[in-house]
């Protein structure tokens, strides 16, 4: 009898051995199960995006009804307006109501206008302009020179001087060596040389007195001619005079 029940003691090793191979098999299923699962926050979850408002349902049309008649408004009757002033610029009287403004800038087109390319009726051709014409010279004031012949006078009177001189010289020393016939004639200005040249032994000596009353009488010409001039000149230049009532200019 005692051999067949066991003893208290290897029932509790039996107890525990089973309940430690119990609790080593179900570690390794712990190990290597997931994590787990949390519950879903609702604030976190994406909101669903706002649906558009349906839109609402166009009104039914009324029926038609054969006793009703839709009458126009009548239009009000123009008022008279007050006679136009002829010194007085007229307002503008607003549009019509009904009635369009009319755009500016378009009007009626004004008559006498022909066709494209050719000139309206009544016009005449320009006549082209005057050609340039300079001005006409501007007269030119007289001008008056009171030294108008003083240089040929001086040149002239000088020329017969100088020539005279040396003709009285040849004349003195002809004398003073005898010879008369050539000295004495050679003394007269202008004519004398050619008197002496007349009288001259050789034709060197006739052609050299010759000569020299041609130059004798040149320079009397022209100092003649010069006075003359300047005579003249000074008679018809301007002439400033005083008097009483103030300067007076003669011409």
């Amino acid at each position: 009898m005692s051999r067949l029940s066991p003893k208290p003691s290897s029932l509790l090793t039996s107890a525990v051995l089973t309940i430690g191979l119990t609790v080593s098999c179900s570690l390794p299923s712990v190990a290597f199960a997931g994590p787990p699962t949390l519950p879903e926050d609702p604030s976190a979850a994406p909101q669903p995006a706002p649906q558009p408002a349906p839109a609402p349902a166009p009104a039914p049309a009324p029926a038609p009804s054969d006793s009703i008649t839709v009458q126009p408004a009548p239009q009000p009757a123009p008022q008279p307006q007050p006679a136009p002033h002829p010194n007085r610029a007229q307002p503008l009287r607003p549009p019509t109501p009904g009635y369009a403004q009319p755009q500016p800038g378009y009007g009626q087109p004004q008559p006498g206008y022909g066709q494209p390319g050719y000139p309206p009726p009544g016009y005449q051709q320009q006549p082209p302009p005057p050609a340039y014409q300079p001005p006409p010279p501007q007269p030119v004031a007289p001008r008056y020179n009171r030294n108008k012949g003083m240089g040929l006078t001086i040149a002239g009177f000088s020329i017969f001087g100088v020539t005279y001189l040396i003709t009285a010289v040849s004349a003195t020393a002809l004398l003073d060596a005898g010879d008369y016939d050539l000295g004495r004639p050679l003394l007269i200005p202008a004519v004398g040389p050619f008197v002496a040249a007349a009288r001259a032994p050789f034709a060197v000596l006739g052609f050299g007195l010759a000569f020299s009353g041609v130059i004798q009488l040149a320079g009397l010409g022209m100092g003649i001619g010069g006075a003359v001039t300047l005579g003249k000149a000074r008679r018809n230049a301007p002439q400033l005079s005083a008097s009483p009532g103030g300067l007076q200019l003669k011409f």
